[in-house]
């Protein structure tokens, strides 16, 4: 169930930008988050907010700020069970009616000409997606990362090879590069698995070089359990595996270092952290078939690679 809040949706114009948060256990956050986006410089933006059934009063906090701007054009999806953040995403694009998807986590928050700069560059350079630098927010520190400008077919590349970062809220996508898209299940690495598609279908991309997203980090090490981590790597070798199986399928023939570099990671994780059981048997042949096709006689780029490459190749079984 979606509802405006606060305003007639006949009366609305439609927005260049449609900006999507998911929201989950981010009562602590969600009001510095929310502020910065009601307070862009570009106005003709739609804020969608993806409750995935939270259990805190991170809604009550966001409404309590919402009322101060009564002009901003917000709308509520509710879902009615917990679908996790790649299926919140997914109900927001869904939603969207912006020319430009913006993808923002509730516990994070963006410079106020953030959304101005980027649609700016969008329309200087007729790019299909923008990207820009910007600052992972530690309790005492920062630390700014920038990208490498890079044509498009270079960067698809070192997305592909786990070269670059793929994340999805450092980047404005036009919103019919999402049309087909497939949304992962899986957490974790997910935004490798929407930034890789949407790569392959933008024709130019463009870049802003100025940290305009704030990436909200903690100081504190979590400790995990052994079986959490299993899982977690669990859910990454699938997510790289799908990427894997839909760029063999869709560009055979194609991307042959930056598939090496991907069944490197799988193969890697799989044999430090025996994970052999945790995946179905057909994972395993391809993932072995390839680690056995591609390694380690192509180029991977980074010290030591032929060697474990080599280790892989004789442990991994199927």
């Amino acid at each position: 169930m979606d509802k405006r809040i606060g305003m007639d949706s006949n009366t609305v114009p439609t927005p260049k930008v449609s900006v999507i948060v998911p929201i989950y256990g981010v009562e602590r956050y969600i009001e510095r988050c929310a502020r910065s986006l009601f307070s862009q410089t570009f106005k003709s933006v739609e804020i969608i907010f993806v409750n995935d059934c939270t259990k805190d009063g991170s809604m009550e906090v966001l409404s309590s700020v919402r009322n101060e701007f009564p002009e901003a054009n917000v709308k509520v999806i509710n879902h009615e069970h917990n679908m996790g953040l790649p299926q919140a995403r997914r109900s927001g694009v869904g939603q969207a009616t912006g020319e430009f998807i913006l993808h923002v986590d509730s516990d994070d928050w963006i410079e106020p000409d953030m959304i101005e700069r980027l649609y700016q560059r969008a329309e200087e350079t007729g790019s299909d997606m923008v990207c820009c630098d910007w600052k992972e927010e530690y309790e005492d520190h920062d630390k700014l990362f920038s990208h490498d400008e890079a044509s498009r077919d270079i960067y698809y590349e070192k997305i592909l090879a786990l070269e670059t970062d793929a994340y999805v809220w450092n980047r404005m996508t036009k919103r019919e590069i999402y049309d087909g898209l497939e949304f992962p299940t899986c957490n974790m690495f997910e935004d490798f698995v929407i930034t890789s598609q949407l790569m392959a279908k933008c024709r130019a991309i463009g870049f802003v070089h100025s940290p305009l997203y704030h990436y909200r980090r903690s100081n504190s090490s979590s400790i995990r359990s052994s079986s959490d981590t299993r899982e977690i790597l669990s859910q990454e070798i699938q997510n790289i595996f799908n990427v894997y199986q839909r760029v063999t399928e869709k560009e055979p023939g194609q991307h042959q270092r930056a598939l090496g570099r991907m069944l490197f990671a799988m193969g890697y994780h799989i044999m430090r952290h025996n994970l052999h059981s945790c995946l179905p048997k057909e994972q395993r042949r391809i993932i072995s078939h390839g680690i056995r096709t591609h390694l380690p006689n192509k180029d991977l780029g980074f010290s030591m690679a032929k060697q474990i490459a080599l280790w892989i190749k004789e442990k991994i079984k199927y």
